[in-house]
């Protein structure tokens, strides 16, 4: 449904975060007269000074919502019985988005994956920004890490190109893909929120699934569930891996292998849409690491210390580990527990350089069970909070180091951060201040 079309309408939209308040800014400016009330669990929300709109929050945030012409779903809104009902009824911003700037001439990138797909967004942003000149196209990097898509539907014309980071949850209800899909990686995250690894990967799959002749899907060659998620539709399948990346990862500001098949996809996708070989490589080269990726914060007390807040899976925090090789000392693991099998971050630990695991609740407790079952004889320290667990890294190990080395204390949780922290941002954010 373009936006233009819900003016006069009765809507409400269900959750006023970044997205929810996006939304609202994009219906006051492109559907005049519609009637807006706002849904949200959070009774403590408030509406922008002299808004005219209503609310509808706390217990009663769900009630009589077949009053509406139609529901614009947040995306951090689950799943339920009770929504599911109003199927016919519900919409989203990203699919408001797709549909407003369909005929604009615009092309959209859309950008997904259990991991890297962030880097690789913010990646091709930066060569698309540093290639451009004055008379060429604008680009702009929306959704998951940008802004809202919603917000920028007015941008949208011919030779726009939208960078768009996609989650799952953004893509469970789409009925159109983006113009270039990027898939690059896949492996089980948000089973709370899908309930299902066989959920969580459906919802992937709209990034192809509905994909028109000419429109590409890109995928990592060495992902089984990214050669999946790309196989959806009728897009031109394009597989990339690290032996693609035009730079040897040393020769950029990134750390670890693993970015190599991120740069890869950026410098496949870039090419694509015409930038010369070399200003993408030279953008590449200039492309400063995102925050709490594998971010160092330089050396303290004799220590390096790397935020690595955004990992909040087994396979992440391994990830970690792989990138930093042996001067890993110390990790710092745990967050919310979401029921997460362990134990082959446990047997990748067991066979490392660790020293000092140090584990935050929830789901420390089942990494210590994954440890303790797969014998693992370092230290294993339990810490109520970040202070604690830094006070506890600080502490001198014995180093198996060059002289010439550091020893890093590791923060690659392995989980997500919520009931503690607001989020990974705020992780990692405490995680910077603890240390000092």
């Amino acid at each position: 449904m373009h936006i233009r079309e819900l003016a006069g309408k009765n809507v409400c939209i269900l959750g006023f975060g970044r997205e929810g308040q996006a939304m609202l800014k994009a219906l006051e400016e492109h559907a005049p007269g519609c009637e807006v009330t706002v849904a949200d669990q959070n009774a403590a929300i408030t509406l922008p000074h002299g808004s005219r709109h209503w609310l509808q929050v706390g217990t009663g945030w769900l009630k009589n919502l077949e009053r509406f012409d139609i529901l614009i779903k947040s995306p951090g809104i689950p799943p339920s019985e009770e929504l599911a009902a109003y199927s016919l009824k519900l919409s989203s911003p990203t699919q408001i988005f797709f549909d407003s700037i369909a005929n604009t001439g615009a092309t959209v990138i859309g950008v997904t994956g259990s991991k890297g797909k962030s880097t690789t967004a913010s990646l091709l942003f930066h060569i698309l920004q540093t290639s451009q000149q004055a008379n060429k196209p604008t680009s702009y990097l929306v959704g998951n890490i940008g802004e809202p898509a919603i917000a920028h539907i007015a941008d949208a014309a011919p030779g726009t190109i939208f960078v768009m980071e996609m989650s799952s949850y953004q893509l469970m209800d789409l009925n159109l893909s983006p113009h270039i899909a990027v898939v690059t990686a896949f492996f089980p995250e948000h089973l709370d929120y899908h309930g299902s690894v066989e959920a969580y990967k459906e919802a992937k799959k709209h990034i192809a699934r509905f994909q028109r002749p000419g429109d590409k899907v890109f995928f990592a060659a060495d992902s089984e569930g990214a050669r999946e998620i790309a196989s959806e539709g009728i897009g031109k399948k394009i597989p990339f891996s690290a032996a693609d990346a035009p730079v040897a990862i040393e020769e950029t500001k990134l750390i670890g292998m693993h970015n190599a098949s991120n740069i890869a996809a950026a410098f496949l996708v870039s090419r694509e849409l015409g930038v010369s070989k070399d200003r993408a490589i030279a953008a590449i080269r200039s492309f400063a690491p995102l925050p709490h990726r594998l971010q160092s914060l330089g050396v303290r007390h004799g220590i390096e210390w790397v935020d690595d807040s955004i990992s909040t899976t087994p396979e992440s925090a391994i990830a970690a580990l792989n990138a930093l090789g042996d001067r890993v000392a110390t990790i710092i693991l745990g967050g919310q527990d979401r029921g997460y099998d362990f134990t082959t971050l446990a047997e990748r630990l067991k066979h490392s350089s660790v020293q000092t695991v140090i584990l935050l609740p929830e789901s420390g407790k089942r990494i210590r069970e994954s440890l303790e079952k797969v014998n693992f004889h370092a230290r294993v320290l339990d810490a109520n909070n970040m202070e604690e667990t830094i006070t506890f890294a600080k502490q001198p190990q014995s180093s198996q180091l060059k002289a010439h080395s550091f020893p890093i204390v590791l923060l690659s949780p392995a989980s997500p951060s919520y009931g503690h922290f607001k989020n990974f941002e705020d992780r990692g954010d405490q995680f910077a201040q603890a240390v000092g």
